[in-house]
């Protein structure tokens, strides 16, 4: 049976990653979970080329992180990733992300579903039609793939969806929500990225091409929140929330 804590998968950031102060930007912490995924996905044979015989794909549903150690220049990264649970038609996976030392520099959790291309429907019947194994129930953090609030909300911006925004599932592809996200940081912000303890992202709505959606932002003591707002739906496409130490 195969384990899959014992793969090891060495990964730098692009130069393109990080920001004019050398610190990677907080959506490219995401870019870095999802290559590790799909390269290890791709190991065990659940990658898009396994799921798509039977008309279904990844979809990512949440993503949440804490970063113990911010990453500065194009370093080495050792990482390794399992899945750890499956709740109802929720998929748990952790990743661990250190250095050439072995220190920890970030680690967190994704919740993914599986998707009928088909019906553009959640897939949830409880067998999979092709062999997933049991779940190694090590968690790295506290995390879901839900998250509300009550709080109120100021529309910074308008935005359209372009071409290059869309994947092959023919919708906005996930690491581009960072991206909405991080545009919407002031620059005491950016210079700031050192303090960033927590980023999490929420996949709620399907951004499709030509849309135009709003970007809402609010804040909560240390903690950034910003929402995408489908304009012509009404519904909330995605949730950015990240948090800086004091």
């Amino acid at each position: 049976m195969i384990n899959e804590k014992d793969f090891v998968y060495e990964i730098k950031p692009d130069f393109s990653e990080l920001n004019e102060f050398g610190y990677l930007k907080p959506y490219a912490y995401q870019n870095l979970f999802g290559a590790i995924a799909e390269r290890h996905l791709s190991k065990i044979n659940l990658n898009v080329d396994t799921t798509m015989k039977y008309g279904l794909a990844w979809v990512l549903i949440s993503i949440s992180l804490e970063i113990i150690k911010p990453v500065k220049g194009c370093i080495k990264l050792f990482a390794q990733t399992w899945h750890s649970q499956k709740k109802g038609p929720f998929f748990r996976r952790e990743l661990v992300f250190k250095d050439e030392n072995g220190d920890l520099l970030f680690h967190g959790s994704t919740f993914s579903v599986l998707l009928d291309l088909n019906t553009r429907t959640i897939f949830r019947k409880k067998e999979t039609p092709f062999h997933i194994g049991p779940g190694i129930p090590e968690f790295t953090i506290e995390a879901s793939p839900f998250f509300k609030t009550d709080i109120d909300f100021k529309t910074i911006d308008k935005r359209k969806v372009y071409n290059s925004y869309i994947d092959y599932l023919g919708h906005v592809n996930n690491t581009r929500y960072g991206e909405f996200a991080y545009d919407a940081f002031t620059d005491e912000e950016k210079e700031n990225l050192h303090k960033m303890k927590r980023y999490e992202v929420f996949f709620l709505s399907e951004l499709r091409d030509k849309d135009i959606f709003s970007v809402q932002r609010a804040n909560i003591d240390n903690r950034i929140i910003i929402r995408g707002i489908n304009e012509k739906s009404g519904e909330t496409s995605f949730d950015v929330i990240i948090d800086f130490d004091k």
